[in-house]
């Protein structure tokens, strides 16, 4: 019948895509996400396409007449002839001076923007309000040489130029270095921005403003990184208009690029943003109401449209200012050795230099005293030091350094078969190694810490867990205590089985595995087990020891397939092999079950109502030993943990874990961050299995390896590139319980899709599914993914990740994004469910696959 079920639901389909016309192999996860799927999406239909522009030469003669040459290739190199609508500008480098500290970019082309339409509209500024505004032009000459070269020659003369609105006039200064840009395509046709710095008169100049790189934007904000119509592509491109002085008309704000883009990646981190009770979102158990929040910096942009910021948050920490100031530019290092009242006033937006209001140092009217105060380093004051806010709060530095250490296999690169992986774990404080024989359970309750500064630790440990899980394509706990799914007898024995006839149950799910025999042929591991009594050996089937009955049991060849019996403390254990997708063990109505067992029909689970919520194991020493983890050993140097033997896993990477703190947590306010470390190692294979997922660092950190942590009152998650063997250990891919829901930590996969999609879901809280709600009262999980969430390639990059998430369609991780009734309702009639009020009890057949 489950055969009969998915033959149906393949031919249903089939008729249906018959019907409306869709082939089959078009509903392929690439059909509708990627970054070929975006590019064909957005440049198939309008002939957009990326091309290679470079500007060869220019020049600006005495009289301020602007000329310069330009080549525009395809991606094979071929030029491109014919081309029209392309614009340019034109802008000098002004160094430093007039009271202000930094080098600026100044437009010879402008334009002003005029306030109209303010009855309808929702902006501050009455009509007529005009404000200036850098542009460009493409009014010139354009000569095409019909080979894919061009020479264009500026309607500007540059000698001659002032601002429209202000009437401030812009000298030309031949002495200082210039930029030329040209912008062409963006909605259709070859799309390209090129640039080129020169000097007209062809003088030496030491001038330079190259703050931040192109590249680092695109770590975020993906290929498709543009401004306006698509044709703005690059940070040179850009600041050639968003220059001092310019401003948006209707809020009055300012479009220098040095203030806006940091505005706009503060957001609702700006000091100015929050409403009365210091919170952004309209969290209801407050009597503010933050609806209001958000007053002080949009723009209103093409067709008057606002747009606004003061809710998103910088995904690297604010105050990780090399983020985005990294790279080779020659002034990367401005923001720690170039302070100016502009670019430290717009995130610190609360500070009035003119005034003096909110500023230690009292009024400043000019730039001339930052550096004196602020040096890029230094005790009191320095740059560096006051955005180091790893080191600031206290309770979120850990107490330890930690090595994690995995025994080296026998053949020197990966275990097999036979070997028991040794976990040993050693504690440094102050970089020496604790005594280890002194990590013991803490009766008393954690210590905790708070913002003002940490009690002493009292020597008993509130946190001491090591996790080990794999391999990366789906995370899973195994070789420990609790990874084990176990169900013991009611007691040792000896037991009757006189009229006993047989032993039913079934492992994981009671869900059937295919594999191949020796000869090749394939070979069906049945999950549902009877083991008959019969063929037990019992010296008295009426007083049956433990012993026997494990023998009995691991001789049956369909029950050792799939499961292990042992004795646990005399009792009678049986537990999965885990090989099947959820791990678990359910006796069924047996007169074996009754005598053994206590009649136990009960689905136990890996994290179930044996080893708590998450699939952790204690590494402290209790004072009633018989808790102890029979697997730990603790000496003076270290702790050791013995793993089981690999035999059962697939091979692949797997990942230990440890979380330590002593101090603990009391509550979210009043805790100590626990000490974190993780170590992958090889089973069955010497070839590092890539990840599903992995580039978090690329939106999360800096170069230095420093940005974002998660959720430092529990578990301290570093979002590096490897973050997925972190928190794979507790968002695995077993759900703790058998309900109608997921239990435990939502998969992995599920979790982070929903997360980054949280804006556009239909039900964010439902959908992310994290316990306390959102961490952020009145979000709801209100983020905003910094590029087209479809462009997989930015987390899944091609050559660092497994390339999985074009084939493996599954509803967990696809439920991430397409949570609403209908995409819901899809996926449970495309999923085989003997069982449907459980849906994750392990016997459910997914037919994702057969069309995606």
């Amino acid at each position: 019948m489950k055969w009969k079920g998915r033959l149906l639901t393949g031919t249903l389909l089939s008729l249906l895509f018959a019907v409306s016309g869709i082939a089959g192999d078009q509903v392929k996860i690439t059909s509708f996400h990627g970054t070929d799927r975006l590019m064909a999406d957005a440049f198939k239909k309008s002939g957009k396409y990326f091309a290679n522009a470079t500007i060869t030469s220019a020049t600006a003669d005495a009289t301020g007449k602007v000329t310069l040459n330009f080549t525009v290739k395809d991606r094979a190199g071929k030029g491109i002839a014919g081309l029209k609508g392309i614009s340019f500008s034109i802008a000098k480098l002004v160094p430093a001076g007039g009271g202000e500290s930094f080098n600026k970019w100044v437009p010879y082309i402008w334009r002003s923007e005029v306030v109209s339409g303010s009855a309808a509209g929702n902006w501050p500024k009455p009509d007529g309000t005009a404000a200036d505004q850098g542009y460009r032009e493409d009014k010139g000459t354009l000569t095409d040489n019909k080979n894919g070269s061009y020479r264009y020659v500026f309607s500007t003369n540059i000698s001659k130029t002032k601002t429209p609105v202000a009437g401030t006039a812009i000298p030309y200064d031949r002495n200082r270095l210039h930029r030329v840009t040209l912008m062409m395509g963006g909605h259709d046709g070859p799309t390209a921005t090129a640039h080129l710095d020169f000097v007209p008169d062809g003088s030496t100049v030491k001038e330079s403003r190259s703050i931040v790189e192109t590249n680092t934007c695109k770590a975020c904000h993906g290929t498709e990184f543009h401004g306006h119509g698509g044709d703005r592509l690059t940070v040179e491109n850009c600041v050639v208009c968003h220059a001092p002085n310019t401003k948006d008309a209707q809020s009055g704000e300012s479009l220098d690029f040095n203030v806006m883009v940091h505005k706009i990646h503060a957001g609702g981190e700006l000091a100015s943003i929050p409403g009365p009770d210091g919170k952004v979102w309209d969290d209801p158990s407050t009597p503010a109401n933050e609806a209001a929040d958000n007053g002080r910096y949009a723009i209103w942009g093409d067709k008057n449209t606002k747009h606004e910021w003061g809710r998103g948050e910088f995904p690297a920490v604010l105050q990780n200012c090399i983020k985005c100031h990294q790279g080779s530019g020659a002034n990367v290092d401005n923001w720690k050795k170039v302070p100016s009242r502009v670019a430290c006033g717009s995130c610190h937006d609360t500070v009035n230099f003119a005034t003096g209001a909110n500023h230690k140092g009292g009024q400043q009217t000019d730039d001339s005293k930052c550096s004196s105060c602020h040096p890029p380093s230094g005790a009191h004051g320095g740059i560096t030091e006051a955005h180091e806010w790893f080191k600031k709060d206290p309770r979120n530095i850990p107490e330890f350094t930690v090595d994690l250490i995995v025994s080296r296999p026998r053949n020197g690169t990966h275990f097999v078969a036979g070997e028991s992986p040794v976990v040993t774990i050693v504690l440094k404080e102050n970089g020496k190694p604790i005594d280890h024989t002194t990590v013991v359970e803490d009766p008393d309750g954690p210590e905790g810490c708070v913002k003002a500064g940490c009690p002493p630790k009292d020597g008993k440990f509130a946190v001491a867990y090591l996790f080990v899980h794999g391999p990366r394509a789906k995370p899973n706990p195994v070789l420990t205590t609790t990874a084990r799914v176990a169900v013991l007898s009611t007691g040792t024995g000896p037991f009757n089985l006189s009229a006993a006839k047989e032993l039913a149950l079934k492992v994981d799910g009671g869900e059937d595995l295919f594999t191949v025999d020796v000869t090749g042929g394939d070979k069906v591991l049945t999950g549902t087990i009877n083991v008959p009594v019969a063929a037990g050996k019992f010296v008295d089937k009426a007083a049956a020891t433990a012993q026997e009955i494990v023998t009995w049991l691991n001789g049956n060849p369909a029950f050792k397939a799939r499961a292990i019996a042992s004795l646990d403390k005399g009792k009678v254990a049986i537990r999965s092999r885990n090989l099947g997708k959820i791990f678990s063990v359910q006796f069924t109505t047996s007169d074996v079950n009754t005598v053994v067992f206590g009649n136990n029909t009960s689905v136990e689970m890996v994290g179930g109502f044996l080893s708590g919520f998450f699939p952790s194991n204690s590494l402290v020493r209790y004072a009633d030993p018989t808790q102890n983890d029979p697997k730990v050993t603790w000496t003076k140097d270290a702790i050791t943990y013995v793993l089981d033997p690999v035999d059962d896993l697939k091979p692949g990477t797997y990942a230990a874990l440890v979380e330590i703190t002593d101090r603990g947590r009391i509550d979210e306010n009043n805790y100590q961050t626990p000490s974190v470390a993780k170590r992958t190692f090889q089973v069955g294979t010497a070839a590092e299995e890539l990840a599903v997922a992995g580039n978090c660092a690329s939106c999360h950190q800096g170069p230095n390896g420093r940005g974002f942590v998660l959720d430092y009152t529990r578990h301290y998650k570093i979002f590096d590139n490897a973050a997925v063997d972190q928190c794979g250990a507790c968002h695995d891919y077993q759900p703790r319980k058998v309900t109608v829901e997921w239990s435990g930590g939502n998969p992995l996969s599920r979790r982070v899709h929903a997360v980054h999609f949280g804006s556009k879901l239909n039900y964010p809280l439902t959908t992310v599914a994290y316990a306390p709600g959102d961490p952020v009262k009145g979000r709801n999980w209100k983020i905003t993914f910094s590029q087209d969430v479809r462009n997989c390639e930015t987390c899944h990059p091609v050559r660092t990740t497994s390339g999985t998430w074009k084939t493996e369609a599954n509803r967990l991780a696809c439920a991430g994004c397409h949570d609403s009734d209908a995409a819901r309702a899809h996926m449970r009639a495309q999923t085989w469910d003997p069982t449907p009020a459980n849906q994750w009890n392990g016997d459910e057949a997914e037919s994702c696959k057969l069309c995606h």
